[in-house]
């Protein structure tokens, strides 16, 4: 799997979260594309945090379905989907 096609932006995400005491994860079509060697479209988190958690973290967030536990982080020219376990 070739990590290093994952931009800067989209790790910082996980470490953020990780940082805050938050387990998170890439997950779905990104790491699918990254075992079959394919760069990836897009990228999602899976995360321990909860929906206001994430907001806390982060300056640029949608609340794109925070009552089913997901918000968009917006990083850069990135948009990450981050949703609760």
């Amino acid at each position: 799997m070739n990590a290093s096609v994952v931009p800067p932006q989209i790790l910082d995400v996980v470490r953020v979260l990780q940082g805050a005491g938050h387990r998170a994860f890439l997950v779905g079509g990104c790491v699918r594309d990254l075992t079959r060697g394919a760069v990836p479209k897009d990228f999602d988190v899976a995360t321990s945090a909860l929906p206001a958690q994430v907001k806390a973290c982060f300056k640029k967030v949608i609340p794109t379905g925070e009552k089913h536990g997901t918000v968009t982080v917006l990083t850069g020219s990135h948009h990450v989907e981050v949703t609760t376990f």
